[in-house]
C-alpha cells in the first residue's frame, strides 16, 4: 500500500527541512529585494514594479483556481488511488496551467500598446521577451510548487528554492558588475532566468517520485473512476473566480492601479514595502507553514468531520500571526522613516506610512486565507465568490472616492476589501451548523497590547527628546517595543499553556503518530 505522508511525525521531519530550506531562500529573497531597490534608480525601480504586478496578474489570469485544485486532490490520489491516477491528475493539471499561461501571455502581447499608455510610470515602447519568459516560468513554477507541498516534499522543494533564490543573487551581481545601474528589464530577466531553470527540475523531481511509488490495494469504493472531473471543475472555478473577485485588493493589482494614477516616487515606495512586508510576513508561523500545514489539516478534517478542531487550530495560527505582526506594525509605526532610510539607502523618506498601511492589510487579509482553508475542507468555496461579491463593491466605491479626492488614498482600499471579507464570511458561517466564533479573548490581548505599546513610546518620546541616528533610533525603538509588548503578553496571561502545547502538536508534534490500520 501507498505509506501516508500526512502523518503527525511526517510533518515534524518536513517541518525542519521546511525551516531550513525556506529560512535560507527568505534570506536570498530580503536581499534581492534590497540589492535591486539599491541598485536600480527611481524611474527603472517603479517600471519594475508595475511590470512584476503585471506579471503577478497574468499569473492569477491564468491559475483557474488549480492551486486549491492540488491540495484537495492530490492528498487523496496520493493516499488512496493508483501511481498512474495520480500522475495523470498531475500531468493533466499542469498541461492545462501550461496553456493557459501561454494564452494570457499572447493576449498580453496583443494589448501591449494600449497596456504601455496605461502604465504611465513608464515608457515602455516594445513588449520584453524577458516579460514573456518570466510569465510563463512563474506560473509553472508556482503550480509545481503547490504540487510538491501537497504531497509533502518540502525538502526537495526548499532545495529548488535555495537554487532559484541563490540564482537571482547571481544574476544581480553579474548585471552590477557590467553595470553600475540595473535597468528594468535586467531585473526582469534576474527573476525569469532562475525560474526557467527550476521548472525544469520541478519536472525531473516529480516525474522520478511518481515513478518510486508503489500502487494501495483499491476496494470496490474506490474503484470508480478518479476524480470526478465535475467535481475539480467546481472546486476550481469557486476558488478561480474568488481570486478574481478578490484581485483589486492585492498588492500585484495595487500596483498597476497605482502605476497609472501616482508618481514614480510612490509607485516605487509602494512597491518596494509590498516586497518587504510579504517577505517579512513568510517567517510568521501561519504563514511559514501554510504550505505544509494545509494539506495535513485537510487530511486531518477529512479523516475526522471534526470542525472544532479545525476552527480551533485556525484561530490559533492567526493569534501566532497577530503575535509577530502586531508588534513589527507598532515598530513601523514608532521608527518607519530611520527603518525605511537604512533598508533603502535614503530613498523614500517620509513614505513610511505607507509600509504601515500595507502591514495592517496583510494582517488582516491573512484571517482570510484561513477562512478558504475552512470553507474548501467544508466544499463550501461557492462563499468565497458570494464573500468577494458583497466586499468588491464597497472596495470601489472606496477607489472612486479616493480618485475624486486624493489619488494616494488609494492605498486604504485593500484595507476595506479585507475587513468585508471577513465579517461576511464569519456571520455566514454563524447561520450554520458550522458556527465560526473567533474568541475575542483568544486574539485580543496580543492585539491591544501592542496598541498601548504604541501608545507609550509615542508618549516616551515626546516626553524626553531623543536624537540619534537612523540605526540607532530603529534599534531603540525595536528594543522599546518588544519590551513593552513582553511585558504586556504576560501581564495580561494572554497566552496559555494550553495554547502553547497545542501550537507545538500542530507545528513540531514530536510524538510518533501510529500508523492507520
Amino acid at each position: 500500500m501507498h505509506t501516508n505522508p500526512y502523518t503527525k511525525d511526517n510533518a515534524r521531519q518536513g517541518a525542519l527541512h521546511y525551516l531550513m530550506g525556506r529560512g535560507a531562500a527568505g534570506i536570498a529573497g530580503f536581499l534581492t529585494v534590497i540589492l535591486l531597490v539599491r541598485f536600480m534608480d527611481v524611474q527603472n525601480y517603479a517600471a519594475y514594479t508595475a511590470l512584476s504586478g503585471l506579471v503577478a496578474l497574468c499569473g492569477v489570469l491564468s491559475a483557474l483556481g488549480m492551486e486549491r485544485v492540488i491540495s484537495r486532490y492530490v492528498p487523496e490520489g496520493r493516499l488512496y488511488r493508483t501511481t498512474n491516477e495520480l500522475g495523470r491528475f498531475v500531468w493533466i493539471t499542469s498541461a492545462i496551467r501550461f496553456i493557459a499561461g501561454l494564452l494570457v501571455t499572447l493576449v498580453l502581447y496583443l494589448l501591449w500598446p494600449a497596456i504601455d499608455r496605461f502604465l504611465v510610470v513608464s515608457d515602455f515602447k516594445f513588449f520584453s521577451i524577458a516579460l514573456a519568459c518570466f510569465i510563463v516560468a512563474e506560473v509553472m513554477f508556482q503550480h509545481f510548487s503547490s504540487v510538491l507541498q501537497a504531497l509533502v516534499m518540502q525538502k526537495k522543494l526548499t532545495q529548488l528554492l535555495i537554487i532559484q533564490w541563490a540564482g537571482r543573487l547571481v544574476l544581480i551581481a553579474v548585471f552590477v558588475f557590467m553595470n553600475a545601474l540595473i535597468s528594468w528589464e535586467n531585473a526582469l530577466w534576474v527573476f525569469a532566468i532562475p525560474e526557467v531553470i527550476g521548472v525544469v527540475c520541478f519536472i525531473v523531481v516529480i516525474k522520478r517520485h511518481l515513478h518510486s511509488l508503489s500502487n494501495p490495494v483499491q476496494s470496490e469504493a474506490t474503484k470508480a473512476h478518479w476524480p470526478n472531473w465535475g467535481n475539480v471543475t467546481d472546486v476550481g472555478m469557486h476558488n478561480y473566480g474568488f481570486t478574481l473577485l478578490a484581485a483589486p485588493p492585492q498588492g500585484y493589482f495595487m500596483k498597476l492601479l497605482t502605476s497609472a494614477y501616482l508618481s514614480a516616487e510612490v509607485v516605487a515606495a509602494y512597491g518596494f514595502f509590498i516586497s518587504i512586508a510579504e517577505k517579512a510576513r513568510q517567517y510568521i508561523p501561519l504563514h511559514f507553514f501554510y504550505g505544509l500545514l494545509e494539506p495535513i489539516m485537510v487530511a486531518s478534517y477529512l479523516k475526522d468531520r471534526d470542525f472544532s478542531a479545525l476552527s480551533q487550530r485556525c484561530q490559533l495560527l492567526y493569534k501566532s500571526n497577530l503575535l509577530l505582526m502586531v508588534p513589527a506594525i507598532a515598530w513601523v509605526a514608532v521608527a518607519g522613516d530611520p527603518i525605511v532610510g537604512l533598508m533603502t539607502g535614503g530613498k523614500f523618506q517620509g513614505l513610511s506610512w505607507i509600509l504601515l498601511l500595507v502591514m495592517v492589510q496583510l494582517t488582516i487579509g491573512s484571517h482570510v486565507v484561513l477562512l478558504q482553508l475552512i470553507l474548501n475542507s467544508l466544499e463550501k468555496s461557492k462563499l468565497l465568490i458570494s464573500a468577494s461579491l458583497v466586499a468588491l463593491p464597497i472596495m470601489l466605491i472606496a477607489m472612486a472616492m479616493a480618485v475624486t479626492l486624493s489619488p494616494v488614498w488609494l492605498l486604504g482600499a485593500p484595507v476595506i476589501f479585507s475587513l468585508a471579507m471577513n465579517l461576511y464570511i464569519v456571520l455566514q458561517l454563524a447561520v450554520t451548523q458550522y458556527s465560526y466564533q473567533p474568541s475575542l479573548k483568544m486574539l485580543g490581548g496580543v492585539t491591544i497590547s501592542g496598541l498601548i505599546a504604541f501608545s507609550m513610546i509615542e508618549i516616551l518620546s515626546f516626553a524626553i527628546p531623543f536624537e540619534g541616528t537612523q540605526l540607532v533610533i530603529a534599534i531603540v525603538g525595536l528594543i522599546g517595543v518588544i519590551t513593552i509588548y513582553g511585558v504586556l503578553i504576560w501581564l495580561t496571561k494572554s497566552i496559555n499553556q494550553s495554547e502553547i502545547e497545542l501550537v507545538k502538536n500542530i507545528l513540531f508534534n514530536i510524538r510518533r503518530s501510529k500508523a492507520s490500520a
